[in-house]
């Protein structure tokens, strides 16, 4: 096993193209992956296994941390999970591996570890809508649409609403508004605010849109996301950030996004992962499915 440190111009071309053949998750982004890394000060890796298949991590300490799916075709990414695992617990002095990987994925990793290695239990499961936005009607028509319909209707009807693209916003204002948003999320919340600040800092790099609603003429919310790699005709929503201070704003801002998603012509929608309480949001908005990734850890038996 090999480790590369990604500081150099010719470690950063390796993630761009080693992405650029095999990335298929969500979150399979060189740019996202390295703003995850500056924002919340986990040195991004390149894992190169005995064989030469590769693998993102964080280096966090007496862990790392795996970035979502290995970045090899779908029928090797069990196997390397194991691999990976298993090199890295024997060759350094980690103590742990930790990954997050799609229910099958994960069933096939537990039938597939060696006896020296042991999973220990889910530390938390993340579900994720995918919408068909062929299918989404801006107008919102019928009963179940009642409520979101009038909210949108109430706020647009007593606020003057702006958007515009973020990435001509001041970037201080930017920062703000991830503060304020940080500053109302419960204690037990996993507000990862740093990988936001990161992506500001970058200019919103990697992403394919990033836009600024305004309310009042206060900066209130924030979407953006990117093409979902490998999969032609699906959108990833990674970002839908408001600071609360408007009532039903976050019902706006994610049907906000739901129209430029539309009008930009893609198919589907993945509107990324969350726990319980931003799970129960997202239902009312219809997915046509959801699929489900678990956090967990690897270590020695």
């Amino acid at each position: 096993m090999e480790v590369t440190h990604i500081d150099t111009s010719e470690a950063r071309s390796l993630l761009f193209d080693i992405a650029h053949r095999y990335g298929r998750t969500p979150e399979h982004n060189p740019d996202w992956f390295l703003s995850v890394a500056k924002g919340e000060v986990r040195p991004p890796l390149l894992i190169h296994l005995s064989d030469g298949r590769v693998v993102l991590a964080y280096d966090d300490g007496n862990e790392w941390g795996m970035l979502e799916e290995p970045l090899v075709p779908a029928k090797d990414v069990a196997r390397t999970v194991c691999d990976f695992a298993r090199e890295a617990l024997v060759s350094s002095l980690i103590k742990k591996v930790v990954v997050e990987l799609k229910t099958p994925v994960r069933k096939e990793v537990l039938g597939m570890l060696p006896a020296t290695l042991k999973a220990r239990a889910i530390n938390y499961t993340m579900m994720w809508p995918v919408y068909d936005m062929k299918a989404f009607d801006p107008l919102l028509p019928g009963g179940h649409w009642k409520s979101i319909r009038n909210a949108r209707n109430k706020l647009y009807r007593e606020h003057q609403v702006e958007v515009r693209d973020a990435r001509t916003i001041d970037a201080h204002e930017l920062h703000g508004l991830i503060d304020r948003w940080k500053s109302v999320r419960g204690a037990h919340d996993r507000a990862y605010d740093g990988r936001y600040h990161a992506c500001i800092d970058n200019a919103f790099a990697g992403f394919v849109s990033a836009r600024a609603m305004f309310v009042d003429g206060k900066l209130a919310g924030i979407n953006g996301g990117w093409d979902f790699p490998g999969k032609p005709g699906y959108y990833y929503g990674a970002v839908g950030i408001h600071d609360y201070a408007f009532q039903d704003i976050g019902v706006v801002l994610y049907l906000e996004d739901f129209m430029w998603i539309k009008n930009a012509g893609y198919a589907y929608a993945d509107m990324a992962g969350g726990e319980k309480e931003l799970t129960r949001f997202k239902n009312q908005f219809q997915p046509v499915r959801w699929y489900k990734t678990h956090v967990f850890s690897i270590v020695r038996a």
